[in-house]
């Protein structure tokens, strides 16, 4: 446990605290290299640079890339602490990006979109197979026939090798934290535990505990096939036109709305 533990330890929701530090925790992500993926999979599924919806969307890094070029976009993210951040990103950009308040996980119209995405393994927060199967149709009912949805999975391979035993500590900003990551293979269960504390007023750590399910590839194309009127197009490895396989670390689902 941190050493700072014998403070006062406050339950707080996912991304409430790690929002104000979210876009330094992920530096290491190549977001214009995602993003081109991305468009680059609509291109080729003759998707019209229209209209597109991203649950899930965080700080809104994706977000500014499809609005940057052209796209009329909608962001959607449950904890309203990130969507604050990516609120201040895109009017620094004078975008009319709007963005909501809510739960991939709820059945919600947003609208009628020419493509849905939801990435950075969002969708493992979708903690059972019911759960990930209802997510799925709700992204697909908001589309337009035709439309194009792209989402992507953590692998157990990744988790296994990357995040099985992980710890790191950093400060920024103001903000103190410890990470915590350890992957429960009974359960395929990814945890990632963040305390975190504010200098110099650091009688109170902020604890958030985020859980993922990891799914098997095959499983959730099994369901994605179950749901119906819809098509897989392509299972590719992170970024590339690659098949994704169980030995990547992360594979993108791209789907086509019949």
């Amino acid at each position: 446990m941190p050493s700072h533990m014998e403070n006062t330890v406050k339950e707080v929701d996912n991304y409430a605290i790690v929002a104000s530090f979210y876009d330094y925790l992920m530096r290491h992500v190549n977001y214009r290299r995602w993003y081109r993926f991305v468009a680059d999979v609509l291109k080729r599924n003759h998707v019209p640079d229209t209209t597109l919806l991203e649950f899930a969307c965080g700080t809104g890094n994706m977000l500014l890339y499809f609005a940057k070029a052209g796209w009329s976009v909608v962001g959607v993210d449950k904890s309203q602490a990130m969507l604050d951040v990516a609120r201040w990103k895109l009017s620094e950009y004078q975008s009319s990006a709007q963005l909501y308040n809510g739960d991939m996980r709820e059945e919600r119209i947003y609208g009628e979109f020419a493509a849905v995405i939801c990435l950075y393994d969002s969708i493992n927060y979708c903690l059972d197979e019911q759960e990930l199967q209802r997510t799925v149709l709700n992204m697909l009912n908001n589309l337009i026939s035709g439309g194009v949805l792209i989402f992507d999975i953590c692998t157990v391979n990744n988790c296994s090798n990357n995040f099985r035993n992980y710890t790191e500590k950093e400060f920024f900003g103001n903000k103190d934290y410890t990470r915590k990551a350890f992957f429960d293979v009974t359960t395929n269960q990814q945890v990632n535990e963040f305390w975190i504390t504010s200098i110099p007023q650091n009688e109170i750590v902020f604890h958030e505990m985020h859980v993922q399910q990891i799914y098997r590839i095959d499983r959730v194309k099994e369901m994605i096939e179950e749901i119906g009127s819809c098509r897989i197009d392509g299972i590719f490895e992170n970024y590339t036109r690659r098949p994704g396989l169980e030995k990547s670390d992360r594979v993108h689902f791209v789907i086509t709305k019949l």
